[in-house]
């Protein structure tokens, strides 16, 4: 997480949306410090902020769920920046990477998973995650599709003179277009799993696609898991997981 008391903002880090860039940008040229962990929640920060920090302009990135789930599995598969194998980075020893990481990072590494194997063996419920307690706090959600020009966008409204673009930091290797990934006999699939929040974020599928079957039980699962994840993501602290 990324505040500055000299122009009243704080940046919410959510993972895989180009928050690295972001946050390091921020820090650099526009006034912004380090709080809390990386990807620390913003009800984290509530608790911590003094009575004016609480009213300071809010933002967060956001990606479409099926770029997400591809550059999740391609930094598993690549072994990203070398920190699935290195012990030093593991959570045990003090890092970020936690046994789960792990665990799926060998089941990779081991079984020769390919993408659809990976999808259909990790991503089993209507797919949810932070950005729906993360969107709701921000006053701006950057898209990662469009990331240039929403930061732009968000200098803009906090009265700043944009630096630079953005460079790209972190990046996910050798992964092409995501969408490449879903063959069809995989996109029924993925479109039970990443409907519900495509819908929510408002991404949309391609054209090309199939209709989405059995879209209610997809919408009703999705609704009730994202209560109980809400109420856990608000009661507890954030892990800062791999990004």
């Amino acid at each position: 997480m990324v505040i500055s008391d000299e122009h009243k903002y704080v940046f919410i880090e959510m993972i895989r949306t180009g928050s690295t860039a972001i946050s390091a940008e921020l820090c650099e040229y526009y006034g912004g410090r380090k709080i809390l962990n990386k990807h620390s929640y913003y009800h984290e920060f509530l608790k911590i902020a003094n009575k004016e920090q609480k009213e300071y302009f809010v933002f967060v990135g956001c990606r479409n769920p099926l770029d997400m789930a591809v550059s999740g599995y391609i930094k598993y598969k690549s072994d990203h920046l070398g920190r699935y194998s290195d012990p030093k980075q593991w959570r045990r020893n003090g890092g970020t990477i936690t046994d789960k990481n792990l665990k799926i990072y060998n089941d990779i590494q081991k079984n020769n998973l390919s993408f659809n194997q990976y999808l259909k063996k990790y991503y089993r419920l209507p797919y949810s995650n932070t950005s729906v307690i993360n969107n709701e706090d921000a006053d701006f959600v950057i898209r990662f599709e469009n990331i240039q020009e929403d930061f732009k966008k968000v200098l803009g409204l906090l009265n700043l003179k944009q630096i630079r673009d953005i460079p790209i930091k972190n990046k996910t290797a050798a992964k092409d277009n995501f969408l490449s990934y879903y063959t069809k006999d995989i996109q029924p699939y993925a479109l039970f799993i990443f409907g519900p929040i495509m819908k929510k974020f408002g991404y949309g599928f391609p054209a090309d696609w199939p209709k989405q079957k059995f879209e209610f039980i997809s919408n009703t699962i999705f609704e009730l898991y994202t209560i109980a994840k809400k109420i856990y993501w608000r009661s507890t602290k954030s892990n800062s997981m791999p990004d």
